[in-house]
Formats: C-alpha cells, structure tokens, sequence
C-alpha cells in the first residue's frame, strides 16, 4: 500500500477534519515520504506531528490544527488532560504528549488527542475489558451514538481511498 493510501485509511477523518486527529505508524523507510506530506501540508492547516521515532517505527500525530486546538481546549478535555499533568495550550500539549510517548507505559490519554469520549478513555483505563464493543476505540457508553461515527469516519476515509484510486493525490484532494 502507498504511504499516501494508508495515510487516506487511517487518517482520513482526520484531515478532512470530522476527527480532531488520527495516530499512524510507519516504518523508518517511510520516513522521506512523511516528509513530504509534512512540507506539502505544511500551509494548509494540516500536520503530522512525530511523537515517537523507535527502532525502526515512526508514531505520528496528523490533525488539522485548529481542530485540535479547539477540541483540547474543551473544558472536559482540559480537564482530563490536566489530571495527567498537561499544561494549557496545543503545542505545550503536544510536547508533554511525546514526553509521555516516550516512556515506558503507553499514554492512553492520547484517546483525548484523538477525539475519543473522555468516559471512554476513563473506562477503558478503569477497565480495558469492560466495553460495550470495540470500533475506532473501545466503547464504554452510547453505544448507537459511536456506532454512527465510527461509520461516518469509515466512510469519509473510503471516499478518500476511492479518490486517490481513481489518481487524485492528497494534496489536489485538500487543495
């Protein structure tokens, strides 16, 4: 699969910003064609942000910022993020993120960076067993709601696929 179709399948939603923003991994051979994206997206709102570059694997970070901006700065959002020690503002957020990325246990507040309900992200570190059902992230309560989403994101990201099937790049497709 090209770098850009798995970037369309796993961070579509994202960038098409009906998700605050979506986490990828790819391997260290990725890493000239992340470049890219990052400089050609660089003045259109959307970024790939790395929070973690180990071994041979890139974890990265894309969102559209302002999106994100907003999302994070929701109170309830802030609020939990705050319990974990994050300080105010997008970008300082960000860097605790890769501090957090960086350890030994992975950070599951990163669901809040990526627009999972906080009661979801709660549940699941309460008790990651206890789902209702698992989609884009393991469901702890309104089932029917997360359900619809997890199908708008699924179907934004195949119209993207499709899109770029049909020889349309990323860049013409966010113009």
């Amino acid at each position: 699969m090209s770098f850009e179709a798995s970037l369309a399948q796993h961070c579509g939603a994202a960038m098409a910003g009906i998700k605050p923003a979506s986490l990828a991994v790819c391997g260290a051979g990725r890493a000239a064609d992340l470049a890219a994206f990052r400089e050609a997206f660089a003045g259109k709102g959307i970024r790939a942000e790395i929070l973690l570059k180990r071994g041979e694997r890139i974890t990265y970070l894309v969102f559209r910022e302002e999106k994100l901006r907003v999302h994070l700065s929701r109170t309830e959002n802030a609020a939990f993020l705050a319990a974990f020690g994050y300080p105010d503002g997008m970008e300082e957020r960000l860097l605790f993120l890769k501090v957090r990325m960086a350890g030994n246990c992975f950070p599951h507040e990163v669901g809040i960076f990526l627009g999972y309900p906080a009661e979801d992200v709660f549940g699941y570190m309460r008790d990651p067993g206890g789902c209702i059902f698992s989609g884009a992230w393991k469901v702890y309560s309104e089932p029917e709601k997360k359900r619809a989403l997890f199908a708008r994101y699924k179907k934004c990201s195949g119209c993207i696929v499709r899109r770029l099937a049909c020889g349309e790049t990323l860049a013409e497709i966010f113009r």
